[in-house]
């Protein structure tokens, strides 16, 4: 608790520094009324009556909360705030928040069960062909009904899963070519990993058969289980751990 004339900092997005000074002479930013209370808040440099730091949207009160939003000279709350100026999802509209996995494609961002095709609604899966055709998301299939060129200028674009290691668990996107191979990051859920450690629990290096009904068990390919199963023991060997906890999203690395 904050002791008598002492400041009470919220954050905002633009890092501002908190200046501690007595409240003698300070006027409320709110109610333009002197302050005689015996606490008060600061924002960005400016004071306000507890009860005044309010959400210029929702109106909730903001004085006892650890952090608030300023833009604009305007106070937010971080609901209102990622709602107004957050990244949204170029299909639904909708906020992406900072936990959520997305898809990208160019300089759109999509929520993962928004990404998919315009035309029949399916969502597309991890290391799929897609393309882009005016600002439409279309699968390989309806794409190509709308070609009316040669194959040569065909644009697809080749969908990875999210990157481990971002913030916003964005995904990347790349142009596909003729390639021999491609590499293709699967994304596990927290289910399927939850099936995957109890059963590397009960046995690290399963035979073909186990391999199988583990992959039909968790909706994973073969190869994918197969390969997870080598990472794990692998990483088993080296830090006598398993390669990952069932509480984490992860992701593999397969070459087909």
């Amino acid at each position: 608790m904050t002791t008598p004339h002492e400041d009470k900092a919220l954050s905002s997005p633009s890092l501002n520094s908190v200046d501690h000074v007595s409240t003698q002479g300070e006027r409320c930013v709110g109610c333009e009324a002197r302050i005689i209370d015996r606490y008060l808040v600061k924002v960005s440099g400016r004071a306000w009556h507890t009860k005044c730091l309010r959400c210029c949207v929702c109106g909730d009160e903001l004085g006892k909360e650890a952090t608030c939003y300023t833009k604009d000279n305007k106070i937010y709350c971080k609901t209102d705030y990622a709602r107004q100026f957050g990244t949204k999802c170029a299909r639904c509209g909708r906020s992406i928040h900072a936990n959520d996995w997305v898809r990208r494609a160019r300089n759109c961002v999509y929520h993962l069960a928004c990404f998919a095709c315009d035309n029949c609604k399916r969502q597309l899966s991890t290391g799929e062909e897609f393309a882009l055709k005016d600002d439409s998301v279309l699968c390989k299939l309806h794409y190509l009904e709308t070609l009316d060129s040669s194959p040569s200028d065909r644009d697809y674009q080749e969908v990875f899963s999210p990157d481990l290691d971002s913030e916003d668990s964005p995904s990347s996107t790349s142009r596909s070519g003729r390639h021999k191979a491609k590499r293709v990051r699967t994304t596990f859920t927290e289910e399927q990993l939850q099936i995957l450690q109890a059963n590397f629990n009960i046995d690290s290096n399963p035979d073909g058969q186990d391999l199988e009904r583990i992959a039909q068990l968790t909706g994973l390919s073969k190869r994918v289980t197969q390969v997870w199963f080598q990472n794990s023991r692998a990483r088993q060997k080296k830090y006598g751990t398993p390669l990952y906890s069932p509480s984490q999203r992860a992701s593999a690395t397969v070459t087909y």
